[in-house]
């Protein structure tokens, strides 16, 4: 839940980039491989998605217009080392932002 929860707030915070779950989830084990923090957030994204509580986004770096991407494609995606990494200036990075039913999700958990 605490998973869920953390990812869905960066969904709130801003149009957060994959690699950026990774940086939220490492925060609560520091000490855990990169690889099993990309397995966690995987497994909460998918079905974040499957809920309609975020989208996913395709977004020219840096701050570039945000493209909404297929529910279909997302798990391509989301198994595509690529993704993962911090991107480049003028690279295209995937990123995910909430809607109103993960707004209401997020309000649901209560406390982390």
């Amino acid at each position: 839940m605490k998973d869920m929860k953390s990812i869905l707030w960066l969904a709130i915070e801003d149009y957060s980039g994959l690699w950026e779950a990774v940086w939220q989830l490492r925060t609560y084990t520091p000490e855990t491989a990169d690889g099993v923090l990309i397995e966690r957030a995987k497994t909460v994204l998918e079905r974040l998605v499957a809920d309609d509580f975020i989208r996913f986004y395709r977004c020219q770096e840096p701050y570039g217009q945000l493209c909404e991407v297929k529910d279909t494609e997302v798990s391509d995606i989301l198994s595509n080392p690529r993704h993962w990494e911090e991107p480049a200036a003028d690279a295209v990075s995937i990123r995910f932002g909430i809607t109103s039913l993960g707004q209401e999700k997020y309000a649901s958990l209560g406390p982390v």
